[in-house]
């Protein structure tokens, strides 16, 4: 049972989840007021509503239902949409029972039942103030500290083309695993993926132009590089409001079937897909085309999440041919050109290495380097997005 559409309606959208009909109608009677209810009578049913929209503020789920319980729905939920504030209706003989999924499914209130309707209307106010502070965490996280990440790492990759090209690489595959697998929160492991080559700076200099370019390591090397996501987190455990980033990156190391042993959260799987996306990134650096390096990460038994990899080597199996390479001077560079071959000056300096993705900020850099130094042209692009005439 769903409720027909309310895409006009300015009321407050709030997903109530119960098995018992009557029980959904009468908390749309109580609450129609000041509040848009729509329910469903299943989890399933309600976690595909909540994967396809964005605009329900807070989700209220009774603790006993058949196949799909209260709890199981709001941990899947936190999952799918995280800025959903979760509620949990229950019983007293659940109680036991919600302790724990108030535990693990983050739940912001639990209300025993039957619940006045002034305490319910209550709780929904609050939690819809809630999510409103979640929204604006969330969108000064994504684009004020996005924005200052962005602008060091462009910096960087000048100051260190090899290290930064690489993580600018591995930034993008996690961008489109993100949206491939529809990931909640992807901006958080995307700023981990950007940040997690951050240690390189301390490799020597053949070890990561190996890296760059998927070469063989040696057992020390192997060891050097183990190293890195420890070393990230002292470099960047001072920067406030990086706590979830730096887990991802520390975590990272940790196989999938260790994890798995225990029940994988929101960190344990984003630092999981992180470590797929810095190992795929090496195979293809190395000459191994996506499908290719998908199967062999695949024989690497425990390591990443087999779901994730199924996925994945499903939509490379599918792929069409790689955009084609492009070759533009200096000033035809744009935003959101791909590197597809490093950027030297001619005394052979690396300026900038493949796969760096080009911003303003970098154009500017490249240009003022040139200034001491030529850049050999042309360079070689790829262009991911259909961009203004480059003859301009």
């Amino acid at each position: 049972m769903t409720d027909p559409p309310y895409e006009n309606d300015p009321r407050p959208r709030i997903m109530c989840v119960d098995d018992e009909p009557a029980v959904l109608d009468g908390l749309r009677r109580q609450l129609h007021k000041d509040f848009c209810v729509v329910g469903y009578v299943s989890g399933h049913e309600a976690l595909s509503a909540l994967s396809d929209d964005e605009s329900f503020k807070v989700i209220i789920s009774d603790m006993r239902m058949p196949v799909m319980d209260g709890a199981t729905v709001l941990t899947k939920a936190r999952a799918i949409r995280s800025d959903t504030v979760r509620i949990l209706l229950s019983g007293q003989s659940e109680l036991e029972d919600a302790a724990s999924a108030i535990n693990e499914g983050n739940i912001f209130r639990f209300l025993i039942k039957p619940c006045p309707r002034p305490a319910l209307e209550k709780a929904l106010r609050d939690a819809i103030e809630h999510n409103r502070l979640l929204i604006a965490e969330r969108v000064l996280l994504e684009q004020t500290l996005k924005g200052a990440i962005d602008a060091l790492l462009d910096t960087l990759a000048l100051a260190n083309p090899t290290a930064f090209a690489r993580a600018s690489r591995i930034r993008r595959l996690v961008a489109e695993i993100v949206a491939a697998c529809q990931v909640s929160d992807g901006w958080r492991i995307e700023i981990a993926a950007a940040l997690c080559q951050i240690g390189s700076v301390v490799l020597p200099q053949p070890t990561l132009e190996k890296l760059h370019s998927g070469l063989p390591l040696t057992p020390e090397e192997h060891s050097q590089i183990a190293d890195l996501p420890a070393i990230a987190e002292r470099l960047l455990v001072r920067i406030p409001r990086l706590d979830g980033v730096i887990d991802i990156i520390r975590e990272q190391s940790i196989p999938f079937a260790q994890v798995s042993d225990g029940r994988p959260d929101e960190i344990s799987n984003a630092a999981g897909l992180l470590r797929l996306a810095v190992d795929l990134d090496y195979l293809q650096a190395g000459g191994f085309s996506r499908l290719d390096a998908l199967m062999l990460l695949a024989t690497r038994r425990g390591t990443y999440n087999p779901e994730l990899l199924a996925k994945l080597t499903s939509e490379a199996s599918c792929e069409s041919k790689a955009s084609p390479v492009v070759a533009v001077e200096l000033h035809q560079l744009r935003p959101g050109m791909v590197v597809a071959a490093d950027i030297t000056d001619i005394s052979g300096r690396l300026l900038v290495g493949k796969g760096h993705e080009v911003s303003d900020r970098l154009i500017e850099l490249i240009r003022n380097r040139r200034a001491t130094c030529p850049v050999v042209e042309p360079i070689h692009v790829i262009v991911t997005e259909p961009t203004e005439a480059l003859g301009s």
